[in-house]
């Protein structure tokens, strides 16, 4: 078995304690609900897998990846109003009930 890594910059907030599959369901309902026009800005599940104990659940309305050797400056990664109300919606409709704080989650991942 091989191990795969990636590292991403994700729009979003890291929701501790959540069960993957809940949120997943949660975010499908979600996109089943908004309009046929695809007007409404996508929210992601991304599961962020280590060497040790359970993978953390975070869910973004963008994402940037990294290929091997790149380099990008944190200036090009800008806070978004819009976005941080798109999480925060998102995060309350899979049930997180803490208040979230979102911005740019730089996960690298060994899956």
């Amino acid at each position: 078995m091989s191990l795969e890594h990636s590292f991403l910059a994700v729009y979003g907030v890291e929701l501790p304690g959540a069960d993957w599959v809940h949120v997943y369901d949660r975010l499908e309902e979600l996109r089943r609900a908004q309009s046929p026009a695809g007007d409404a800005e996508d929210v992601q599940l991304f599961t962020v897998s280590g060497d040790r104990g359970p993978s953390r659940v975070v869910i973004g309305a963008a994402v940037v990846g990294f290929e091997p050797g790149s380099c990008k400056s944190v200036r090009d990664f800008t806070l978004s109003p819009e976005r941080d109300e798109v999480v925060r919606r998102a995060a309350v409709s899979v049930g997180h009930a803490e208040p979230v704080e979102p911005g740019w989650l730089f996960m690298y991942d060994l899956s």
